[in-house]
């Protein structure tokens, strides 16, 4: 079991940087701002990019369109990278052109203090809670609650530092837990919430705990883990209904693991392979003297980058399967 989780996470620390984004540096760097947006078009398909990195993708672009002089192109970029992080900012040194225009695609998205509170799914016990804070005025994210026989709120902090914040419910008393959750400024004030004290949330508690396996709470505030898996209701630890109600073998599950887990590694492989390919193809269009050779070796270069896009999916697929498979 140690095993395979161990290869897993060898696997995800050696999953490929994205070397698009780091030519596309380069190219910008050099005012070759077109060369540059093709090249941040690629990282974008690379699977095993980090959220940072997406994000470092997108204001790179929309510096290179405003350089250009499509503002237009520009501001439906920074539309995007505040769409995945509403928090995200370009570097303060840059030109006041471009500092300006970030913030006028920011203002029309979000208007001036804008706080918002959202509720995700979560499982039972748990309330987490998404916290959209683009002017950055949130300190602490606090659930108020109390139980059928209290009189007062109790509070639990956190704070937004991952965007999102994850509280378990307490358990063990009798009746239901109602509930609510409020934005604080520094001060303590409030900002804005998701239920209210004369409206609160409502939760009863089941003959189960509140917890799940895979969560760890501390003074209520919750950290999740990855993967948590659940087994289905009324079966055994290891037990998998077949099509004849059979029960498939642990010798069976350990084989699959294994094949999957092969078949991870090949497919990263061949992505990385197809990655490499790529990148010398798009130097080839850049080194070629004839329009059609250049435009051949671009689309060879996006149809290998498509290639690798497929099998680093593919690949991570069969990764968690054979990783769950191997540790269930």
């Amino acid at each position: 079991m140690w095993l395979a989780v161990t290869l897993l996470v060898v696997l995800g620390q050696a999953a490929p940087a994205n070397p698009y984004l780091e030519q596309a540096r380069a190219r910008y760097e050099a005012l070759h701002f077109s060369e540059a947006v093709e090249l941040l078009e690629l990282a974008e398909q690379v699977p095993s990019s980090t959220r940072a990195q997406h994000l470092d993708i997108l204001e790179l672009r929309a510096r290179c369109e405003l350089a250009e002089g499509r503002r237009q192109e520009a501001e439906a970029t920074y539309e995007r990278m505040l769409m995945l992080d509403p928090r995200a900012e370009p570097p303060a040194d840059l030109s006041p052109k471009i500092l300006e225009t970030f913030q006028a695609v920011k203002a029309r998205l979000f208007p001036a203090g804008y706080v918002a509170l959202k509720q995700l799914p979560a499982a039972e016990g748990l309330v987490r809670v998404e916290v959209v804070d683009p002017w950055r005025r949130v300190d602490a994210v606090v659930l108020h609650w109390r139980g059928s026989r209290d009189a007062d709120w109790r509070p639990l902090r956190a704070r937004p530092d991952a965007q999102c914040c994850v509280f378990q419910l307490p358990g063990g008393g009798p009746g239901p837990v109602r509930w609510y959750v409020e934005a604080q400024g520094p001060e303590g004030n409030g900002l804005t919430r998701l239920g209210a004290p004369e409206a609160p949330q409502e939760w009863t508690r089941g003959m189960a705990a509140a917890s799940v396996p895979g969560t760890e709470a501390r003074d209520g505030v919750v950290s999740e883990s990855l993967v948590a898996p659940v087994p289905a209701p009324g079966a055994g630890p290891g037990d998998v209904q077949g099509g004849g109600g059979a029960s498939t073998t642990p010798r069976l599950r350990r084989t699959l693991g294994w094949v999957s887990l092969g078949v991870a590694v090949a497919a990263g492989v061949g992505g990385t392979w197809l990655q490499v390919r790529s990148g010398e193809s798009h130097d080839a269009a850049s080194r070629a003297e004839w329009a059609g050779d250049s435009r051949r070796h671009s689309d060879r270069a996006r149809t290998q980058a498509g290639w690798a896009t497929g099998l680093f999916i593919g690949g991570g697929a069969a990764a968690l399967g054979g990783g769950y498979l191997l540790t269930w």
